[in-house]
């Protein structure tokens, strides 16, 4: 609160930052006190945790940029090092800054990897990041050089995958596939508009594959056993998309700099 009354002056501004604070989380209708920190999934959490990390991001430009890039949004970030040993000492710095800021790093979510020529891989804010071989030659260094390509995450496919399910359960078999699709068409248009800005076209396509199935297993299910043969193989991934069905294939977006990688 201190970080926040450096620039808010007005009392009843911050009574209600507080208020927010002492709030707590309600969890299947049991209210669950917030003992420390900004309530998780709060509509001030994202902000809060901007305010009070800011401080990170000054001290790291003044006594720690050399060691490399910080890349940080709300509680998530990366640091980006050219070498092991300034990614080593980058880890130090930034341990030392947060137990000032009576924080520290989550164990499981921190870890080094070694981008160079693709080694390795990381998740951040929904998308892994890997990078790929380019697939022509550059002319300048005639040879083929690494570009940072990003998709959604395992996990970001998994939740995508969870939610689709659950709004095409096998017990809406009777509603109007309209209905259905209308019910769809908000989650994959957001979702999509989120990822098509990277190398997403391999997963555009592995989710529309998906959301087809399940549409074809409502059909399948309400048809019963009148269902006609060779009936299923005309329930294409174009007859939901000509019922108003969205559709993420061909919507990626490749900035300047993964066209020149190519596509996934």
């Amino acid at each position: 609160m201190k970080l926040v009354e450096m620039r808010i002056s007005d009392r009843r501004v911050l009574k209600l930052i507080r208020q927010w604070l002492e709030a707590g989380v309600m969890e299947d209708g049991v209210v669950h006190r917030t003992v420390a920190g900004t309530p998780q999934g709060g509509v001030s959490s994202p902000l809060l945790s901007n305010i009070y990390l800011h401080v990170l991001d000054k001290l790291w430009m003044r006594h720690s940029a050399p060691l490399g890039t910080l890349v940080r949004y709300a509680d998530d970030f990366v640091v980006v090092s050219p070498t092991r040993s300034k990614c080593m000492e980058a880890e130090q710095r930034i341990r030392v800054i947060l137990a000032r800021l009576g924080l520290e790093l989550h164990p499981d979510k921190t870890r080094r990897v070694e981008l160079y020529d693709g080694k390795e891989g990381f998740d951040f804010l929904g998308c892994h990041l890997h990078k790929r071989l380019s697939g022509t030659i550059w002319e300048k260094k005639r040879q083929r050089v690494y570009f940072l390509h990003r998709w959604p995450s395992p996990r970001s496919m998994q939740k995508i995958r969870s939610r689709v399910k659950e709004l095409t359960p096998r017990g809406r078999c009777h509603a109007d596939l309209r209905d259905v699709i209308a019910d769809l068409n908000p989650v994959l248009r957001g979702w999509g508009a989120y990822f098509r800005t990277g190398n997403a076209a391999k997963r555009f396509n592995q989710l529309d594959d998906y959301v087809r199935r399940r549409l074809l297993q409502l059909r399948v299910k309400r048809k019963g056993r009148h269902l006609r043969p060779g009936e299923v193989e005309r329930w294409t991934r174009e007859s939901f998309w000509n019922l108003g069905l969205h559709r993420l294939r061909g919507t990626v977006r490749y900035p300047e700099a993964a066209q020149c990688g190519g596509s996934n």
